[in-house]
């Protein structure tokens, strides 16, 4: 049906999906958070999200949508994925993907964990934000329904949330993510920030780190498909000369990207039995180390190429009622 306030231009086929060729509906939206209201931090109360809908989107229409939950980096804002959204749009209106919904969720240099520094951050997202979404929205309320993306910091929260809750998420992309397979370095916003305690706690930090949550999840049915991509030019800690030990390019995030595809793709994390020349047991993972560093040059194409790779690998396109 025609919209004017869409702005309803040249129409797209996707599947049995018709898609106007335009612009999507962005808004700013708040909600309560019973986490973050009961949490020990005064200044947490409601949680803030950048919503997207699609073009076409019909609130009261026959269609359930997917819903993408996009994490954002250090000291991330409302207008953190302002340069995705074109993305987005070309890719519905070309058939690339489906139309799907996405969600922004601002939680500052949470690290995406519960914390004193940033109150119930986690807690917010996964037990009071996805039910917000599933009750007010036309969305595909299961598993099935739901992806992450995440960017640097928000890479660590999309691999903890993909590992931690695999019985809310489909799949999961992860933009150069702020990872370490061990501690992190000391100059990290990881340990400055108050995320893992304030002073930095490495329990709390190891408890929460994704070698931690392998194990669980390996035990458990539901298989997470992550796309993994990292710049080959992204900062390089070895620069931070006394600051840190002298092997410290083992911090680099390409490398921590291939740790952690190693860690859950070439491990056999399952303990299967498989005959000597036979591929090994994995979880399903991609990855690409491709020329950039850490921003929209490695970012854009990762973001296209794994909102593809989810959808061929778990994550629905739109149902009709």
């Amino acid at each position: 049906m025609f919209n004017p306030a869409r702005g309803l231009l040249v129409p797209a086929l996707i599947g049995t999906f018709m898609v106007p060729a335009i612009a999507q509906e962005v808004s700013v939206e708040t909600m309560a958070s019973p986490a973050l209201a009961s949490d020990d931090n005064p200044e947490t109360g409601g949680l803030s999200y950048t919503l997207y809908l699609p073009a076409g989107y019909e609130a009261d229409g026959d269609t359930r949508y997917p819903v993408l939950y996009l994490l954002h980096g250090s000291g991330g804002e409302a207008d953190a994925w302002d340069d995705f959204w074109p993305i987005l749009d070309s890719m519905i209106a070309e058939g690339t993907v489906p139309p799907v919904i996405a969600v922004a969720p601002v939680t500052g240099n949470s690290y995406w964990v519960d914390s004193a520094a940033f109150g119930a951050a986690e807690t917010a997202v996964t037990k009071d934000l996805i039910p917000h979404i599933d009750e007010t929205l036309p969305t595909i309320a299961e598993r099935d329904g739901r992806a992450l993306v995440g960017f640097s910091m928000g890479g660590y929260g999309a691999a903890r949330y993909g590992l931690a809750y695999p019985d809310l998420f489909a799949a999961a992309t992860l933009l150069s993510p702020a990872l370490q397979q061990g501690q992190p370095p000391a100059t990290a916003g990881a340990v400055s920030r108050g995320s893992f305690g304030d002073p930095y706690d490495p329990a709390r930090w190891d408890e929460l780190n994704y070698p931690a949550l392998i194990g669980p999840y390996a035990a458990q049915d539901h298989r997470v498909p992550f796309f993994i991509v990292a710049g080959d030019d992204d900062w390089n800690h070895l620069s931070e000369k006394e600051d840190l030990p002298a092997d410290a390019t083992k911090y680099n995030m390409e490398v921590q990207a291939v740790a952690f595809y190693t860690a859950l793709h070439r491990e056999n994390i399952f303990g299967a039995e498989f005959e000597k020349w036979e591929e090994v047991p994995a979880s399903p993972a991609e990855l690409r180390i491709v020329d950039g560093g850490h921003g929209m040059d490695v970012w854009a194409g990762g973001f296209s190429e794994g909102l593809a790779y989810m959808f061929a690998n778990g994550l629905s396109a739109p149902t009709q009622d």
